[in-house]
């Protein structure tokens, strides 16, 4: 099993917008997008999932609503199950995690997120509160 896979998290106040991208091989630097998956109305059931694999050899889509979608922890623990039923990938196979935050401040470019980072966002949270 190769661990090759960068997830990106888009988390709104409704909303869970996820892209899984595969490190290439050939160049470490380059990736390249294998699929995406957006969970709308979460707050407001049933909410919609919608999962797309962007395979040119196999591309498949799914759009439907999900009861069991009730809040945020659920929406990502349904993705996950999606990306073993519907991909054949196992979530250890990720080996980077990114999520977006809105933010303020003197940040101009990507944060590891550490304790110092994590609270210094938070003094900002009145500038995004949701």
């Amino acid at each position: 099993m190769t661990f090759d896979l960068l997830l990106s998290v888009n988390a709104g106040s409704s909303s869970l917008k996820i892209s899984l991208y595969q490190q290439s091989h050939t160049a470490p630097e380059a990736v390249k997008l294998v699929l995406s998956s957006s969970i709308s109305s979460i707050t407001a059931p049933p909410a919609q999932f919608s999962f797309q694999l962007t395979s040119t050899e196999n591309p498949s889509a799914k759009d439907e609503p999900c009861e069991a979608i009730t809040d945020h922890a659920s929406a990502f623990a349904h993705f996950l199950q999606s990306l073993h039923s519907h991909a054949s990938i196992q979530a250890d196979r990720i080996v980077y995690i990114c999520h977006r935050v809105v933010h303020g401040g003197d940040y101009n470019k990507p944060v590891l997120i550490t304790q110092e980072s994590y609270h210094h966002l938070e003094k900002l949270s009145d500038l995004a509160p949701l």
